[in-house]
Formats: C-alpha cells, structure tokens, sequence
C-alpha cells in the first residue's frame, strides 16, 4: 500500500515502491485503495511494471472498472506476467470481464466456496451463473459492512464459519456490542443463502 494520511503526488508514490522494489528480496504486490492511501495511477503501475521485475502485480481496490481496464492495456503488452486483481468484491464479474485475473476480498475469507464457484463460472463462460453468484457476494458485503466498523462485520462472518477471530483491540460500548450480536443474527442467515454450512469454532 502506498503512504497513507498526507496525499503524495505521483511522482512521489514512484519514489517510495522505487525504494522498496530497489531492495526487496521477495516479490511485490502493488495495493491500490485509494479512498484510505495515496493512489497509484496508471502510468506509475506502467513504471514499476517496466523497471522492476519484482513488481509482480496489483490489487486494486478502487472498484473502478475503469480504471482496471487502463492499467491492463498499459501494462501487460509490456508484462504479459504481472497478475491484475480486483480487491471490490461487488463487481468481481464485470472485473474478470474487463481482463483481471481475479480477487482478493474480504467475503473470499467467509464464503471461499462461492468466490471460487464464481471464478470457474466466468471462466467456463457462464456468465449468468457468475453474476448470481456475484449477488450473494454482494448482499453478503453489504450486511458485514453495515452497523459495524470494518473489519468487525466479518470478523463476525469469519467467526460463524468455525474460526476463532479473536477480540478487536479497537475499544467498543455496550451499544455496540448489542448491534453486533444483532448483526451476527443476520449475517448467520446470509451466509445460509449461500448454500453454505456453518462450521463449530476452530481454534
């Protein structure tokens, strides 16, 4: 992820994975989430690409089609290798439509089954398959999202499939606490619709 709280130009952004590209032993993933860090645009993703064999990919969190389909034709004629992944998981159809390779979203950790289903509809050319599977996605987003900090919504998902999450060490109130029991309630019958099964909690 580029830094984040002050807006860095793009030019900066190029200087800091620059640095990082320059001395990593292992392999680098770009994270593009915009509405939390500074952004990464296209022509810095073209740069890196081009200059750093250890830049192997990025996740892109901007949910902007878009955006996705600019960084694919600037970069793979030139990185036939470089892995484009959609980190929205509202739209990993329209996504995998436009060229990405695939995802990496928080609902993957819940409902594995359906992301992957999913990927093997789009990729066997079952596009109405894909996009029913694309809703349950969806709705289950939307609740884990709703009434809660993220990522508490699906720290709470993740908790109902059988993994012991653990406590958040971000302080809560009583009323807070009620809404997320409420909202576990809900999320229960979410993933239910799924078509998926509710495991005992593993440790």
């Amino acid at each position: 992820m580029s830094p984040f709280y002050y807006r860095l130009s793009p030019e900066s952004v190029y200087a800091y994975f620059r640095e990082i590209a320059r001395s990593t032993p292992i392999d680098i993933t770009l994270y593009n989430i915009p509405m939390l860090a500074s952004p990464i645009d296209v022509a810095t993703v073209r740069r890196l690409a081009e200059e750093f064999p250890r830049v192997i990919g990025i996740k892109d969190s901007s949910g902007d089609i878009s955006q996705m389909m600019r960084l694919i034709a600037a970069v793979r004629p030139i990185r036939p290798d470089f892995s484009f992944l959609t980190g929205w998981d509202a739209c990993l159809v329209p996504m995998m439509l436009a060229g990405c390779d695939g995802g990496v979203h928080a609902t993957a950790g819940v409902v594995p089954e359906v992301t992957r289903t999913i990927y093997d509809h789009v990729k066997a050319g079952r596009i109405d398959a894909a996009f029913a599977g694309q809703q349950q996605l969806a709705e289950l987003l939307e609740t884990a999202f709703r009434g809660a900090d993220f990522p508490e919504g699906f720290r709470i998902a993740t908790g109902l499939r059988g993994f012991r999450m653990g406590e958040s060490r971000q302080p809560a109130t009583e009323a807070q606490r009620a809404e997320r029991n409420a909202l576990a309630t809900t999320i229960r019958s979410v993933i239910e619709r799924c078509g998926v099964s509710l495991g005992s909690e593993k440790r």
